[in-house]
């Protein structure tokens, strides 16, 4: 059973015929505060339910179908001017997260609000692709010593890149995970297995690995606080893939393996099902039921953390406490310890640097 009307909804709009003004408007605050809005949009819309939607909610759904449309050919522009300029760069382009599925043009694309483009090549073709992108204008974000060495030397990605005629940001990685972490990705084994998009010049991650990328980047990243907009995107990637092919389960349980990306997947398929109702066949449900106290302690910091928080209340104890300890384990995870206790020593630094020059 879904936890929440509004989130019901986006996969069942009929669910909000009957809505109240009053619950539209809760719908229409947290799904706005959740990036959601415009999908819940696309969801009524898909149904045909616009005329029963009161006309204030849906002038306001209307409008940010508007919007999530503009940003989408602000990204597709973006996408195509750097395939341009990548052209001599004789290595894959791989699209990640949203611009892969906008260049897919898979479901879950539909109302989307892009603020950004994730694009992935491969680590020896990465210096050539920063010079290339710099000599078309594309520019770091301005950083310390300390902090370029971190990006440039510890991280999967390069500093986030800016461009005069874009206002969107470039995020350039060279790996789907820190290179130092706990689990290490191969990244040759992605690229082996990517295949075209609609996009010319761009390629995308397998099914599989859009699946397992997803779940790593929402159960292993520093901030998944009501991240309630990337389970939604696994729920659909799951029910899409699987749609398609019925060895797609199978491949994604032994991908998983493959790559050490058994976790994140785990959680992703419990709280998919337990929230949205996502179709999880018998044996990863059985592999779910078997799981170790680890997991399960996961799977407690994570329903806080990820719950969204009541519009008008103080955020919870209990989302606070697990969100300082999913940080933690976010930061083990990053780089040992001889690496990081010196780099949270540069952050606090830098902090109260900024907080005593303002």
């Amino acid at each position: 059973m879904m936890r929440w009307p509004w989130l019901q909804a986006l996969s069942q709009p009929e669910v909000s015929a009957g809505w109240t003004l009053a619950e539209w408007q809760v719908a229409v605050r947290q799904t706005r505060r959740l990036r959601l809005l415009a999908r819940l949009a696309e969801s009524i819309a898909g149904a045909g339910l616009f005329d029963s939607v009161p006309e204030p909610v849906a002038q306001i759904l209307r409008s940010e179908q508007l919007i999530s449309s503009y940003r989408q050919r602000l990204v597709s522009w973006a996408a195509t001017c750097i395939a341009r300029t990548l052209v001599d760069l004789n290595a894959p382009l791989v699209l990640l997260k949203g611009s892969a599925y906008q260049a897919q043009r898979l479901p879950i694309s539909a109302g989307r609000l892009p603020s950004d483009l994730d694009i992935l090549v491969p680590r020896s073709a990465l210096a050539q692709a920063l010079q290339a992108l710099k000599s078309a204008g594309w520019e770091e974000a301005e950083l310390d010593d300390h902090d370029r060495r971190y990006y440039h030397e510890w991280s999967h990605e390069v500093p986030p890149m800016r461009h005069g005629s874009h206002p969107i940001e470039l995020d350039l990685h060279h790996n789907i995970l820190p290179p130092l972490g706990s689990v290490t990705i191969d990244m040759q084994a992605l690229l082996a297995e990517c295949r075209p998009s609609e996009w010319p010049g761009w390629s995308v991650l397998s099914p599989c690995d859009q699946v397992l990328h997803s779940a790593a980047h929402l159960f292993f990243d520093s901030e998944p606080l009501e991240r309630v907009r990337d389970l939604v995107d696994l729920d659909g990637l799951l029910r899409h893939h699987a749609a398609a092919d019925e060895r797609f389960w199978p491949a994604l349980a032994h991908r998983a393996e493959q790559l050490g990306l058994v976790e994140p997947l785990l959680l992703c398929c419990h709280f998919c099902n337990r929230w949205l109702a996502t179709p999880i066949p018998a044996p990863m449900q059985g592999r779910l039921r078997s799981v170790d106290a680890w997991h399960r302690l996961l799977r407690l910091l994570f329903d806080a953390l990820l719950a969204p928080a009541d519009l008008d209340r103080p955020r919870p104890l209990a989302q606070r406490l697990a969100r300082t300890l999913v940080l933690w384990r976010y930061h083990l995870r990053r780089m040992p310890l001889r690496l990081l206790l010196p780099h949270l020593w540069h952050k606090v630094r830098a902090a109260r640097t900024f907080t005593s020059d303002r």
